[in-house]
């Protein structure tokens, strides 16, 4: 039942991710199709991408069948991607020549290899070979990745420039190795906790690292700022149904919205809970007023008083201080000239006394 459980789960992943990627406009605008040619090795024949069972140093290839139906020849490029785990907590498998996390061994992408560019010509078929080679050293767990086909835009795609972003598609289909079935249980990390911006708008983005070949399928985070010795947050960020690939990490922000960034000591405390397990991290760091001042010029959200707000803390403090150092010099020379006129005083006595001294 649990093995049943945990595929119906992988089966679910594949499914949102091994569709087509893109903005569609039309239907009719599809100019080819990819599908999964299942091997012998193949675990489950009910699903359709590839769950492979491979045994350490052997090649291993797997095929698609790339179909053009239209009445035109079509381009399509090709690449073998490794699954990452993109900032809004999700498995992705479209970015090709991402570096491999410091947790893996190996990546897909550096044992897998496809034909870059494919020529379909009109109404035709084609299958495509992608060779893989299993490393020598054996592992349990999983190894993610993707065969990832995006088309070629045309001239007239090229002339419209951004206005095309819309219509480029591209195919997924899901690679998913194994070697054994000893379960490997996620082991979760906090690495850099960071300000940023996003999108123009202030966050605060803490990189959370999956380091075992784990794939983790309803991920819970709860995070929450506190600035100084507050003892409510002032800001914070609870997401459920996240995933992540095995050997990866990404960026899990709290998000400012219009607030601007304020100089000073602050606290993340960060909870995170796979189904399984907890993890829970807390970590300090400082948000000087430079940096503040920066990121708050640039923000896209905040009222323009905010932009260019007077940094009143740091003038305060400075006055303050020069105020202080004043206040010690008049201090000391005033106590300087007291002991002084004092001295004097005590001279001027003595000279009385003696002047004031009958002669024999």
């Amino acid at each position: 039942m649990k093995e049943k459980r945990s595929k119906c789960l992988f089966a679910i992943i594949f499914i949102l991710f091994s569709v087509t990627i893109g903005t569609i406009s039309q239907a009719s605008e599809i100019d080819f199709s990819v599908k999964a040619i299942l091997p012998e090795n193949q675990r489950s024949k009910e699903i359709s991408y590839f769950d492979l069972r491979v045994v350490p140093g052997k090649t291993q290839t797997i095929s698609v069948e790339l179909t053009n139906e239209t009445e035109e020849e079509v381009v399509v490029y090709a690449s073998a991607n490794s699954a990452i785990t993109n900032d809004n907590g999700i498995v992705d498998y479209s970015y090709k020549d991402t570096k491999k996390d410091s947790s893996a061994v190996f990546a897909f992408s550096e044992i897998a290899k496809i034909p870059k560019e494919i020529i379909l010509p009109k109404k035709s078929n084609k299958i495509i070979d992608c060779v893989i080679e299993i490393p020598q050293d054996a592992f349990d767990g999983y190894v993610l990745g993707g065969l990832y086909f995006e088309q070629k835009e045309n001239e007239e795609e090229k002339s419209q420039g951004a206005l095309a972003v819309g219509n480029r598609f591209s195919y997924v289909v899901g690679v998913l190795l194994s070697e054994t079935d000893k379960e490997v249980k996620p082991e979760l990390a906090l690495n850099k906790v960071k300000t940023t911006q996003i999108n123009g708008n202030n966050a605060v983005i803490m990189n959370i690292q999956n380091k075992k070949t784990a794939m983790i399928k309803t991920l819970q985070m709860d995070a929450k700022l506190y600035y100084e010795d507050e003892a409510k947050p002032r800001y914070e960020n609870h997401q459920e149904s996240l995933t992540m690939a095995p050997n990866t990490n990404f960026n899990y922000k709290i998000d400012l919205k219009d607030q601007p960034f304020v100089a000073g000591d602050y606290t993340v405390k960060i909870k995170a809970n796979d189904g399984y397990k907890d993890w829970t991290w807390e970590k300090t760091f400082k948000i000087k007023e430079k940096e503040a001042k920066k990121f708050n010029a640039t923000a896209i959200n905040l009222p323009p008083e905010q932009k260019n707000q007077f940094p009143w803390t740091l003038i305060i403090g400075i006055s303050a201080g020069i105020l202080a150092v004043i206040l010690g010099i008049i201090y000391y020379f005033n106590q300087k000239m007291k002991k002084e006129q004092k001295i004097q005083q005590e001279k001027y006595e003595e000279l009385q006394k003696s002047m004031d001294k009958p002669k024999e």
